[in-house]
């Protein structure tokens, strides 16, 4: 095992917890033993663990264990089967879920999505990467699964070197699948759908608009409906809301298999369709705010921050007395004491009173690892306009 020697501020930065060590960190390495799992140590030689190693990646290292005898297949297995008894504790009425997160569950760079008996993965780190193969073992050994997907179509591969793909790793290739969330039924392309098919992360804020909905219900970003059919089944009509055809075309045909007849699919670009609804003097009792991230780095925080706000403006001025605003922000670079700022500045321009009903995040089988700040990116806040 190759040693790599970090900087006396990589020492410093070890020091916090985080799992992550950066490429200008490093004092000593040698280059050729990238994707392998590398022993680091600190300027006076001491051992801080062991790392997966890309000299090439900003994050040239990502932590596997800080125990020096760690031993292959017998630790992964060993994680592998606590990541799955975690989500049998915390998943509730879901045939759908994230089995495996990254660093939360040990496995630095490696995402795998359970969709019934299908599983789907995204390896996002060159360490993982060459070692996919014993994963792959181990998790049909433990999970059984009738097929296993890569998803390797995510651009944050091709700053680990890692190319752009989507293969089956085992089994037959699986087409649509049924899944099941907690009262509602929705059908998943594993091989196009966004994510790996899924956005299994609003589960449970899916499940926690429902407890809101009556009366006229407005969800904009709808995607594929998630949030539009929970809502459907308390409230008296829901009209949903996105700028893309195809997405809209699953937004009609999930409310045919939930039995839905109130909800509405809509064509549209959310800010475009919010200003003519208030042209319109529409009103709601129930609105969700589920857009894509406008944040995706530190940079677009400026921008994000004036789109956040006029969305959120926008639909607290469509809101009934005693409405609810159910509102999502996924961009980890804008925290949560900014997304707060930024509602209560739009409730400020709105001239409204709003109380927080709920402050949410990422559903229980996206664990957040404390040390790692990262692993904390969904906002979900439900606020009533008093």
């Amino acid at each position: 095992m190759s040693d790599v020697r970090v900087t006396t501020k990589g020492m410093r930065w070890w020091r916090t917890g985080h799992p992550w060590l950066y490429r200008d960190d490093i004092a000593k390495g040698d280059k050729s033993a990238a994707g392998d799992l590398v022993r680091v140590v600190g300027p006076a030689g001491d051992v801080l663990g062991q790392y997966f190693f890309n000299p090439a990646s900003k994050i040239a290292l990502r932590l596997v264990s800080r125990d020096e005898g760690f031993a292959d297949r017998t630790v992964w297995e060993q994680r592998l089967r606590a990541a799955l008894a975690y989500r049998q504790r915390v998943v509730r009425d879901s045939t759908a879920y994230r089995l495996i997160a990254s660093e939360a569950d040990g496995f630095p760079g490696l995402i795998v999505d359970r969709y019934g008996d299908v599983l789907v993965l995204q390896s996002t780190s060159l360490g993982i990467e060459r070692i996919l193969p014993i994963l792959v073992d181990l998790l049909q050994e433990v999970v059984r699964p009738s097929a296993i997907v890569a998803r390797h179509d995510v651009a944050i591969r091709r700053l680990e070197g890692l190319p752009r793909e989507s293969k089956l790793l085992a089994g037959e290739r699986p087409g649509p699948l049924e899944i099941q969330e907690g009262p509602c039924r929705f059908i998943v392309d594993v091989w196009a759908g966004q994510k790996t098919g899924w956005y299994l992360d609003q589960r449970e804020n899916r499940q926690a608009a429902a407890r809101y909905a009556r009366g006229r219900a407005l969800d904009m970003f709808a995607y594929q409906g998630g949030f539009a059919c929970h809502l459907a089944r308390s409230a008296d009509s829901v009209v949903a809301v996105d700028s893309s055809v195809a997405a809209v075309a699953k937004i009609a045909e999930h409310a045919t298999l939930n039995q839905l007849t109130n909800v509405t699919p809509v064509h549209a670009k959310a800010f475009d369709e919010l200003k003519r609804l208030d042209r319109d003097s529409a009103r709601f009792d129930v609105i969700v705010l589920d857009p894509p991230a406008f944040a995706k780095a530190k940079a677009d925080v400026p921008a994000a921050t004036r789109g956040y706000k006029e969305l959120n403006l926008r639909a607290l001025k469509l809101l009934t007395p005693g409405g609810h605003l159910i509102t999502c922000s996924c961009s980890y670079n804008l925290d949560d004491a900014a997304f707060l700022d930024i509602l209560r500045a739009a409730a400020a321009d709105a001239g409204r009173t709003v109380r927080i009903v709920e402050s949410r995040t990422q559903a229980l089988d996206h664990p957040i690892l404390l040390t790692l700040p990262e692993s904390k990116y969904l906002k979900c806040v439900i606020l009533e306009a008093v």
